[in-house]
């Protein structure tokens, strides 16, 4: 009986705790009630300092950045429920990505679908989102905000292995 090659210690994925999963899902899931409720004072429990959020109506950078785009877009007048389901990939011990696949279920009882595309990284106060990006599902535009490649036509949405890629190359400068 053959069994299955293991990876050798040079070429296995870095490692997260299945505790460190379990977190990271908590804070996504406390970040789609604090956006819910309006409850953006407390984005510094979910968010590092200088979180870049990245969406097809531009970049912000901090907690008071990614509220200023939510009041841009005018979340406040269209009562939601954000609904996620999500897999995580360790980039290294301290850092992971996370792809949320996202429905929004608005007051009006229109549904939305989307991509989050979150890095977190290990802080003293445990794991945080560095980096947000936001792509509409089949919004081409969009989907390459989450850096790199995309489903083909007719389809958009990010690939997270090309996401995960990139929180790679970004960790290593």
């Amino acid at each position: 009986m053959d069994t299955p090659a293991q990876p050798s210690e040079e070429t296995a994925p870095e490692k997260i705790t299945a505790q460190d999963r379990i977190e990271i899902t908590e804070i996504l899931s406390f970040s789609s009630h604090l956006l819910d409720n309006r409850q953006w004072d407390m984005f510094g429990e979910v968010f590092v300092p200088e979180v870049e959020l990245v969406t097809q109506h531009g970049e912000f950078t901090g907690p008071a950045g990614v509220r200023a785009y939510l009041e841009q877009i005018d979340l406040s007048r269209y009562p939601a429920t954000h609904t996620l389901n999500t897999i995580v990939e360790a980039v290294d011990p301290d850092t992971a990505v996370a792809w949320s696949r996202m429905l929004l279920l608005t007051w009006d009882r229109r549904a939305v679908g989307g991509d989050f595309i979150d890095t977190f990284r290990r802080t003293g106060h445990g794991w945080r989102i560095a980096r947000r990006a936001v792509a509409p599902r089949n919004d081409r535009a969009s989907a390459e905000l989450a850096e790199g490649g995309f489903a083909p036509d007719p389809y958009a949405y990010a690939m997270f292995d090309d996401a995960v890629l990139a929180a790679t190359e970004r960790t290593r400068r």
